[in-house]
């Protein structure tokens, strides 16, 4: 059987090993969170990149259009310069032009959506360090008393709180006792 202060002595190991365990936790966590920030920018990225491709696209084929506009008018011999054929060369870049706007915003947005993410999740790995570092400290700072209770349940006697008076300075191990 173990004495007293071999039973207080494992409680305060076994604490260290708490707040060990408690410490690799919250940094296990705050690294997970940091890599879902770091993916979620990316992805804010990815999102701009393939919006302003598909911009790029949509003015591609509103420029096709006003080719094949121009083309097939002028086959029929309209005259291009004045009246109808300019009022349909115009609203065709005109909402060509909003359309590639429209798609730029709609990436944006999305990108934007995806910085959220990465914002909450930096947020979610500072909570996490501080909850691994509150959660530390109060193991910490609880096993000298989990260790004093384990030490009285074995059968321990001495108590910190009865002691009538202070031991003498000379009681300490290495005082010199004279002159």
């Amino acid at each position: 059987m173990c004495g007293p202060v071999a039973v207080g002595v494992a409680m305060v190991a076994m604490s260290a090993m708490q707040a060990y365990s408690q410490n690799k936790q919250a940094k296990y966590q705050s690294a997970v969170a940091n890599q879902n920030a770091d993916i979620a920018e990316a992805q804010a990225q990815d999102s701009i990149n393939r919006g302003n491709a598909q911009a790029e696209e949509v003015r591609r084929r509103n420029r096709q259009a006003a080719g094949t506009q121009t083309a097939t008018m002028g086959a029929t011999g309209a005259d291009l310069s004045t009246g109808n054929a300019l009022d349909i060369f115009g609203d065709t870049a005109q909402f060509g032009q909003l359309d590639a706007l429209t798609t730029v915003n709609n990436a944006q947005r999305e990108a934007y959506g995806y910085q959220v993410q990465s914002t909450n999740a930096q947020a979610q790995a500072k909570a996490a360090e501080s909850q691994g570092r509150d959660a530390v400290t109060l193991t910490l700072m609880s096993a000298p008393l989990k260790a004093y209770g384990a030490y009285q349940t074995a059968g321990g006697s001495w108590s910190p709180f009865t002691q009538s008076q202070a031991a003498p300075i000379t009681a300490a191990v290495g005082t010199p006792t004279g002159r």
